[in-house]
């Protein structure tokens, strides 16, 4: 029996080696296209966990690479989404926050904002001016201290207990001389979660000083004005029960009434030129002034007493002075009650009147800061001196030194008072040396327009009057 055996031949191996070889690339290149699509995924997602990261710290300028495909495609575009809302929110905050610290910086009061321990984590400009604390402490450490203390301490307590806002008159005594303030505390959202304290600091210290002041002003002026009418009506009653028989009697008590009646009409006057000098509505003239006129008018009102009392008066003006300018109602004013109550005060001597030129460079009396031309008036007497501790205080309404410090005479108070107003209502200072046993030398100071003409102009805050 014969077997017949058939071998492929070489035309049919062929076709299988390229099958073989087609399945095998096709193979292969699928793995390779596998391979990059995981390796292109896998940078997409780390890409987009170090963005997610970085988010953690804040906003990010990475992005993840949009054209993926798939979800990996669609998770790098929420992350890039979720990245720019980052940016968004935070150009945003920070444009709120640059708002808030220029609204902060040009508010007028002070404001603190302290975390929930009470710490200062923010002091606008005007609370560091106002609350500067001693040389070589911090400012935050400072008020942290003492808001935690005493009322400021109660004040703070009070608001977060409530949570509304409180509002008291405290003493800040941590700058010289202390301040009275009025502190408003309310609790704020620091970030969501902490909740801190805002505080708002109006400085009352100058309205409080302004409402005792008229309260000792009414004290002090019932006072001068209750002392003359008991005085005329102990007179008068003495009269009555005494009869009219007695004329020296009568007499002696005719010239008390007389001299308190002319008492209560110099204080009633110098009451109206204080008021007058303190009226922020009063319309201030500069218009040019004789200084020879203004020596007849002082040598009529007080030549005679000079001579009485063997002063020698004199009236003195820089070489080429002849006129300054001014407002001639309160130029009068202040030589008159000057020179007033130099003579009251000097028993032996002079009381000089000089008027000069000078070059006014304070930016209080010439805000432009230019060089200009004032007016300067001294008077300068042989009296007894002003003692230091007075120095201060003589310019306040109703302040009389001791009456040893000179004459007999006792003028009302209200004087130097009415100088200072009235310089200052011109734009001027007056500022005083003396010396105990030596005498006083007063000088005023005030501006001299340009102008030959006469001008109109309000220059007087009565709040804001310079100190003497």
């Amino acid at each position: 029996m014969l077997a017949q055996v058939a071998f492929p031949s070489a035309e049919s191996s062929s076709s299988v080696d390229l099958w073989l070889g087609i399945m095998l690339a096709v193979t292969l290149v699928a793995l390779l296209a596998m391979v990059v699509r995981w390796w292109l995924s896998r940078r997409v997602l780390v890409s987009a966990m170090e963005i997610v990261d970085a988010l953690r710290s804040g906003p990010t300028d990475r992005r993840a690479d949009p054209t993926a495909r798939g979800l990996v495609g669609a998770l790098a575009r929420g992350v890039n989404e979720l990245a720019r809302q980052t940016q968004h929110s935070h150009d945003d905050m920070q444009m709120r926050v640059a708002s808030l610290a220029a609204l902060l910086a040009r508010l007028p009061d002070s404001v603190l904002i302290t975390d929930e321990r009470g710490h200062i984590i923010q002091a606008n400009d005007p609370s560091r001016e106002l609350l500067a604390p001693r040389a070589g402490d911090r400012l935050e450490d400072a008020l942290s201290d003492m808001l935690a203390q005493g009322p400021w301490a109660d004040l703070i307590a009070a608001s977060r207990k409530t949570g509304k806002v409180v509002r008291r008159q405290m003493r800040f005594t941590l700058v010289d001389p202390p301040r009275t303030l009025q502190a408003t505390a309310g609790p704020v959202l620091l970030d969501g979660r902490r909740r801190g304290m805002l505080l708002l600091l109006h400085d009352q210290t100058e309205l409080v000083q302004n409402i005792q002041m008229k309260t000792d002003f009414v004290a002090n002026a019932s006072h001068e004005l209750r002392t003359p009418l008991a005085s005329i009506r102990a007179a008068v009653e003495t009269i009555q029960e005494s009869g009219l028989e007695d004329e020296a009697l009568v007499k002696r008590c005719l010239n008390i009434i007389g001299g308190h009646v002319l008492r209560l009409q110099l204080l009633v006057q110098d009451l109206l030129d204080l008021s007058r000098t303190e009226d922020a509505r009063a319309l201030v003239r500069f218009e040019p002034i004789s200084l020879d006129d203004l020596r007849e008018s002082l040598m009529t009102l007080f030549g005679h007493i000079a001579a009485a009392r063997k002063l020698d008066l004199r009236f003195e003006a820089a070489q080429g002075v002849h006129f300054v300018r001014g407002d001639e109602r309160l130029v009068m004013l202040i030589v008159k009650n000057l020179v007033d109550n130099s003579m009251k005060f000097t028993t032996a001597g002079h009381v000089t009147v000089r008027w000069k030129r000078g070059t006014a460079t304070t930016l209080a009396r010439n805000p432009a800061g230019n060089p200009a031309v004032e007016v300067v008036l001294e008077v300068q007497d042989t009296g007894c001196g002003i003692a230091p501790e007075d120095r201060q205080r003589v310019f306040e309404r109703f302040y009389t030194v001791n009456r040893s410090r000179g004459g007999s005479d006792r003028g009302t108070g209200l004087g130097l008072a009415i100088v200072k107003h009235a310089v200052a209502a011109m734009g001027g200072t007056v500022w005083l040396e003396s010396e105990p046993g030596k005498g006083t030398t007063i000088r005023c100071s005030w501006p001299e327009p340009r102008s030959s003409a006469p001008t109109d102009a309000v220059y007087y805050d009565p709040g804001a009057a310079p100190d003497a």
